[in-house]
């Protein structure tokens, strides 16, 4: 005999993604000549969910390798860099219940340096990384359920079955 049953449970019903592009400039202390490495370290968000879209406001600090001094010194040029996107959702899911949303994200291809160039002495950033964020919420799904009289297991049968000395010495 088959029975269906509705269970109440979490599940993605609206997802996103989106590639994030950035341009920043930085002024340094000095004349830079060239420029030797980027690194972004310390990416932080925080995600918001707002009507149809999921709001992620962060932050990553920049560190760049320079030289100067007609490229006879080097030192790190650093900035933090603060920005805010926003990533509208597609819903896969209509049926939820209402109130129930979470927002989530994650990095899908972390911040980097994609172009790093010298402009009147000004360093001039262009930075990528692609985000991916979904929204969970409470939704009904119906199962079918199984049963066999003929199978029907007691449970003090397993009981009776268990030796609880099983790690002691003999």
């Amino acid at each position: 005999m088959n029975e269906i049953r509705e269970i109440v449970t979490k599940a993605v019903i609206a997802k996103g993604k989106k590639t994030v592009n950035l341009k920043e400039t930085i002024n340094p202390d000095y004349n830079t000549y060239s420029i030797l490495g980027v690194w972004i370290i310390n990416h932080e968000f925080d995600v918001l969910k707002k009507n149809d879209a999921v709001e992620i406001k962060g932050c990553f600090e920049t560190n760049i390798w320079v030289s100067y001094d007609e490229n006879t010194k080097t030192n790190i040029v650093r900035k933090k860099v603060d920005y805010e996107t926003t990533i509208h959702v597609r819903q896969v899911v209509t049926d939820f219940l209402e109130n129930s949303e979470d927002a989530f994200a994650r990095i899908l291809k972390h911040p980097t340096a994609v172009n790093a160039k010298i402009v009147d002495s000004v360093i001039e950033l262009e930075i990528a990384f692609e985000i991916k964020a979904e929204v969970i919420g409470e939704t009904k799904m119906q199962v079918t359920v199984f049963s066999n009289p003929a199978e029907v297991w007691d449970v003090d049968d397993f009981e009776n079955e268990i030796d609880e000395n099983f790690l002691e010495e003999k």
